[in-house]
């Protein structure tokens, strides 16, 4: 009977210690994922600071270890191509923690239809701004008088066309176009 209590315990002991080492083991794990995660969410975060983006940046270590950044941010001018800076985040991170990030996830959030939003200054910017987009509050913009350029008499005549868009088919497609107008000249 001792003997058999003996092995007992031999073997509880044997499992308390596998469990705890794999206890230990799974918190080890996690904790260097966080820092990965960490070092590669204030990275990127360093990267958009030096061009005066302010974003929430998550870094997400995905089942195959790799990692995904996902980057919340309000419209801004300078995210307008956001594909075309994804690139060098991606470089700039491998640089700074030399772990590689594998995709980018972005969100621009708009505000609420209630909610006021940001400030547009008129005037300052290249857009052209119509006369009835500006509040009623500001000052409209005076009409310069302007030489009339064939281009001017081009947009008039197609203001005035009305177009119907439909769907056709390829054969009407086909017989339309063969029977317009012919742009070949006879010499």
């Amino acid at each position: 009977m001792t003997n058999f209590l003996a092995v007992a315990i031999a073997v509880a002991v044997m499992a308390f210690l596998a469990a705890a080492s794999m206890l230990a083991s799974s918190f080890l794990r996690d904790k260097r994922r966080a820092q990965r995660e960490g070092a590669v969410s204030n990275a990127a975060q360093v990267y958009l600071a030096s061009f005066d983006i302010r974003a929430r940046i998550v870094a997400v270590t995905l089942s195959d270890q790799r990692i995904a950044l996902m980057v919340e941010t309000p419209p801004h001018k300078k995210l307008r191509f956001s594909h075309i800076i994804e690139q060098p985040i991606k470089h700039f991170v491998f640089k700074q923690t030399q772990i590689e990030v594998d995709r980018l996830f972005w969100r621009f959030p708009l505000p609420a239809k209630n909610a006021q939003g940001p400030e547009v200054q008129y005037g300052v910017t290249t857009t052209t701004v119509m006369p009835d987009m500006i509040p009623p509050s500001l000052p409209k913009p005076q009409k310069t008088p302007e030489v009339n350029s064939p281009q001017d008499e081009e947009d008039d005549y197609f203001k005035r066309q009305a177009y119907q868009i439909e769907e056709v088919s390829w054969e009407d497609y086909s017989a339309i176009s063969k029977s317009g107008p012919s742009h070949k000249q006879d010499k």
